[in-house]
C-alpha cells in the first residue's frame, strides 16, 4: 500500500503548475476583441455565487481590457454604478451566453475534458504501475 501512495504522490508532484488556458474572441457588433482566461477553482466558485454570475464571470475572465473595471469607464462614460451594470448595458444577452460558453470550455466544461476509463484501460494502468514497482524494488 505504501508504494501505491508514493506513486500517487509522485504523479501529483509531477503535474505542471497552473497556467490558465486562454482564448481570443471578437464581438463584430462592437468591433471589440476580448482575451478570456480560465479561472482557478476557488475563484470560479466565488464568481458563481454573485447576483449576476455570468456578468461577473466575464469581468473575472477578461484579461485585455482592465478599463472595464475602472470608474472612468463604467461610471463616467457608461453612466452606471458598477462594472457589472455597464457590461449588462453594453452586451446583448446572446453575446453574454456565447462568451460564457467559451469560458466554460476553458474551465473544463467541454466534451472530453474528463474521460472515464473502461475496465481494460484500468487493468493496463494497474499492470504498468505494478511492473514499475517491481523494477524499482
Amino acid at each position: 500500500m505504501g508504494t501505491k501512495v508514493r506513486n500517487i504522490a509522485a504523479s501529483l508532484l509531477d503535474l505542471p503548475e497552473f497556467e490558465p488556458e486562454r482564448a481570443r474572441v471578437r464581438l463584430p457588433r462592437l468591433g471589440l476583441e476580448l482575451e478570456l482566461q480560465e479561472l482557478p477553482y476557488d475563484r470560479l466558485v466565488r464568481v458563481r455565487r454573485e447576483a449576476d454570475p455570468q456578468i461577473h464571470l466575464l469581468l473575472a475572465s477578461i484579461t485585455n481590457h482592465p478599463e472595464l473595471k475602472q470608474e472612468s469607464w463604467y461610471h463616467d462614460q457608461m453612466g452606471c454604478a458598477t462594472p457589472a451594470d455597464a457590461l449588462k448595458k453594453l452586451l446583448r444577452m446572446g453575446e453574454v451566453e456565447k462568451l460564457c460558453r467559451v469560458i466554460d470550455r476553458l474551465n473544463g466544461y467541454a466534451a472530453n475534458s474528463v474521460v472515464p476509463l473502461n475496465n481494460q484501460e484500468l487493468e493496463e494502468a494497474a499492470l504498468v504501475s505494478a511492473v514499475e514497482d517491481l523494477e524499482k524494488n
